[in-house]
Formats: C-alpha cells, structure tokens, sequence
C-alpha cells in the first residue's frame, strides 16, 4: 500500500514494550541476537552440572535402595547423634548450599531474568559463608582443644579461593556486556 506525499503513514494502537511481554514475542536479547556464550555459557554449564549431580546420585540410591532405602539414608544424614553422623552433616549442608545456588542460576538463565545479575553472586557468596561455618564446625567438632590459629591458616587457601572465584563472578556480571544484555527481562 502506498500513501499519497500529504497523507502520513499510520501509527500502530500500542507500541510494542521492550522485554517482549506479550505472548509469542522473544524478549529484547533475542531480538538482538544475543546467545548464551563465552564465559556465560561455561558458568551455566557448570551450574547445570552442580544441579544434575546430586540429583543423579538421589536418582541412584533410589534405584538400588528404594524409597526406603532413600528414607533410611536421609534419616542417618540429618538425624544421627553419633559423631560422623554430624560430621556428615556438616558436609552436606555446604553442598545442598550448592545445589541451590546452581538450580536457581540455571532457572534464571532459562527465564533470562535481570535478577540474576544480582541475586547469582549473592547467592554464592551465601554458599560461601555456610560453607566456610561448616568447615570450622567439622574442625571443632574433631578437635578435643577447640578451634585455634592452626586450624584457620589450614582452611584459609580454600575459602579466600572460594572468595576470589564469588568476586570474580560479580566482577563478570557487573562489568561485562554478556550478561547485561542477555539477562534483559
């Protein structure tokens, strides 16, 4: 169709809104062509694996096991007195930390939600934390003097590690373009 010189063209009754809100529109990284790649896909990828891991091994002790057996496991797990039954404990927590974090950082990735940007660093650094308390509690829990000087220098190397990897994340987020743009809604 073509509109006289005078005539100008129609305008459309809703403008369309960034973020593709409607039903069957892709959201504007889409649009752009923005794909899951670089570093951004190797961080969803292990986070992938973060999440199928633990949920391979539940898999696994129920085939072999049961649902009994699955019961009896988590039972000994979470509510044992003995001193490996805490211990157990302490070393489960940290990794159940983990799983979270890796579930929801694939969910946020899938959904492409600008929350992530934020809350994917956060929620690792909370998975730091529980995992540096659970480490010193193991530590007292085994020592017959307590928590000393010794046992902090050990378990410094792996938690500043854990730090630097949790900042490095939040650096990537914060200052890259990727992740800007893919995350868009």
């Amino acid at each position: 169709m073509t509109l006289p010189p005078d005539q100008p063209a129609p305008t459309p009754r809703r403008s369309p809104r960034p973020g593709g809100a409607g039903k069957g529109r892709k959201s504007a990284a889409a649009q752009a062509g923005i794909r899951l790649g670089g570093p951004l896909a190797w961080i969803f990828w292990c986070a992938c694996g973060i999440t199928a891991l633990p949920l391979a091994g539940l898999f696994s002790l129920i085939m072999v096991n049961g649902f009994g057996g699955l019961w009896w496991a988590l039972q000994e797990t979470f509510a044992g007195e003995t001193l490996s039954a805490q211990v157990l404990r302490l070393g489960v927590i940290p990794h159940i930390a983990l799983f979270l974090w890796g579930a929801s950082f694939v969910f946020m990735t899938v959904m492409r939600t600008r929350h992530a940007l934020r809350l994917a660093p956060l929620f690792l650094f909370a998975w730091i934390l529980i995992s540096t308390w659970c480490q010193f509690a193991i530590r007292d829990l085994m020592s017959t003097t307590g928590i000393g000087l010794g046992d902090f220098t050990a378990l410094l190397p792996g938690i500043l590690l854990q730090l630097a990897g949790a900042a490095a994340l939040y650096g990537y987020f914060r200052e890259s373009e990727r992740p800007r743009a893919y995350y868009s809604r």
